[in-house]
Formats: structure tokens, C-alpha cells, sequence
């Protein structure tokens, strides 16, 4: 089978899952994972893949036909530039969160040469590395209870050459917060309410960590309020707080942190959706 043929394969095999934009897109995605080079690279239509190639093949669309994420199914998810490892003890890093960074980026690193940050709830460690990668001078800390997710994120960092500092620790339990204080915290917490789950599809509730997705019904904030009171006392003076928010309750994540004492402003995504809000104290 030619690599065209299998790719072509693949996408009518997925669009009984998928749309078939879509469909192609994971098609491509494996077929790059399969044969270790990007498409644009391979003359798809006269090099034929091996009888190993081909087991691959099939064994991975088995695991996409149970909705298994392709991120997932190859291992790798790209970044702010960078292929990660990425496996389901983590989330898969999502493109508005590259915003995130890059308003962090922007805002911060011009005001200082050095600066001392921690992103909370670090997952794949894609925030994190991130901003190690592109401000080497700053010292940065990574912070997850999931002692899983802190080995992938080790690994990204190993890989990508950022040293990292990773704590293991739950913010909700002041016992565990790391005792020094920070010029700058960052965090894409869990916000998804537990209601909203049978609005998601299959590849995210059947495979994504629900640790890292959601938060009680009755308490929507509770990771935004913890994390703010966290900051209260481990911020250092003119330091900043950022957060990825649920674009329904960016108002109330603003409302709690002005009542915190903070001076807060948001700012919208790619998608013209409010996702983001930055805070300094008072």
C-alpha cells in the first residue's frame, strides 16, 4: 500500500467519527507518526509502506475508532513550536493556551531581565517549558497533585532542554503550598463543570484526565478562588497572576478576584471568546 493509498484509507475509515476535514487531518497526523517524517517531506504516491508500517496502521485505527485522540494514539502534540510527549494523564495542550503564554510573554518578559514563576496545575508541562524556552533567564516552577503528570512533563523538559523545578502538591490544601514566593503565577486549572461533560465529546470525557477537566457543579471557582488566595500571600510585590478561564464565567472569576483585592482585566482568544484574565494585587 502507497502512502497515498493508506492515508486516503484512513480518512474513509474515520469519517464515520469524524467530519471529513477532520478525518484528513488525522489521517495526516498518523501517517507523519508512522513513517517519522512530515507529509510534505514523503512522495506519498510511489513509496509503499512496510508490512511494520502497515501493523501500525491497523493498530492505531483501531484505537481511533474508539475515539481515542490521535495526540494520544501517536504520543505527540505540538506546542508554541515545540512536539511534545503527551499520553491520557495529561491534557492535551490546546492552541488558545499558546495565547496565554504569548500575553505573558509580552507583558512581562520587557519589564525585567529575571523573573520567578509558577505555572499551577502543569499537566504536560507545555505551559511551563513554553516560557522557559523562549525567557531562559526566568527560574520556573511547575506545580501538579498528579505524580503522572509530572513524569510526562519531566520528559518534555528533558527533551526540550528547559530545566524546570516540578512540585507535586494539591492548591487546594494549604498545608502543601510551596513555602517561597513568586513574581509571576500562571495557571490553566480545571473549570468545566461536571454537568457540562455530557455536552463533550467522546475523545475528550472517554480519554481525557477528569482531574484535570472538572470541578463541582455547586463551585465552579473553586481552583480560581484557591489559586487567588494562594497568590495573596506568595506573590511578590508588582507580581502577576494569569489564568485560562471557561469563557462563561470570566466575569465571575474577575468579580472574585477584585473582591480578593486585586485589579483585574480579561482578554479574548483567537476565537473572540474571553478566555484570559491577568490580575495584580492592589
Amino acid at each position: 500500500m502507497t502512502i497515498t493509498a493508506a492515508h486516503d484509507y484512513l480518512t474513509t475509515q474515520l469519517t464515520a467519527l469524524y467530519d471529513r476535514a477532520e478525518a484528513r487531518a488525522i489521517a495526516r497526523l498518523v501517517m507523519e507518526a508512522i513513517t517519522g517524517q512530515p507529509a510534505s517531506s514523503v512522495n506519498s504516491d510511489s513509496n509503499l509502506l512496510t508490512d511494520a508500517q502497515q501493523a501500525m496502521l491497523e493498530t492505531m485505527l483501531v484505537e481511533l475508532r474508539q475515539y481515542k485522540p490521535v495526540q494520544y494514539v501517536t504520543g505527540k502534540a505540538w506546542f508554541y513550536n515545540m512536539e511534545l510527549t503527551v499520553n491520557n494523564a495529561v491534557l492535551i495542550p490546546r492552541p488558545e493556551t499558546e495565547e496565554l503564554v504569548q500575553w505573558i510573554l509580552e507583558e512581562e518578559k520587557p519589564k525585567r531581565n529575571q523573573a520567578t514563576i509558577l505555572d499551577i496545575g502543569a499537566g504536560s508541562g507545555c505551559i511551563p517549558i513554553a516560557i522557559k524556552k523562549n525567557w531562559p533567564a526566568a527560574d520556573v516552577f511547575g506545580l501538579d497533585v498528579s505524580a503522572d503528570a509530572l513524569a510526562v512533563a519531566q520528559q518534555n523538559a528533558t527533551t526540550q532542554q528547559t530545566p524546570i523545578q516540578w512540585l507535586q502538591a494539591s492548591i487546594l490544601e494549604p498545608a502543601q503550598w510551596p513555602a517561597q514566593s513568586f513574581d509571576i503565577i500562571v495557571s490553566n486549572p480545571p473549570y468545566i463543570p461536571q454537568q457540562e461533560s455530557q455536552q463533550l465529546d467522546k475523545n475528550v470525557t472517554d480519554w481525557e484526565p477528569h482531574l484535570a477537566l472538572f470541578v463541582p457543579d455547586t463551585d465552579p471557582l473553586l481552583f480560581y478562588n484557591a489559586i487567588a488566595e494562594f497568590a495573596k500571600t506568595h506573590l511578590q510585590p508588582g507580581g502577576s497572576l494569569y489564568f485560562e478561564c471557561h469563557q462563561l464565567y470570566v466575569k465571575q472569576v474577575l468579580k472574585a478576584l477584585q473582591e480578593k483585592g486585586f485589579t483585574a482585566e480579561q482578554k479574548t482568544d483567537m476565537f473572540g471568546n474571553e478566555r484570559m484574565v491577568k490580575a495584580v494585587l492592589k
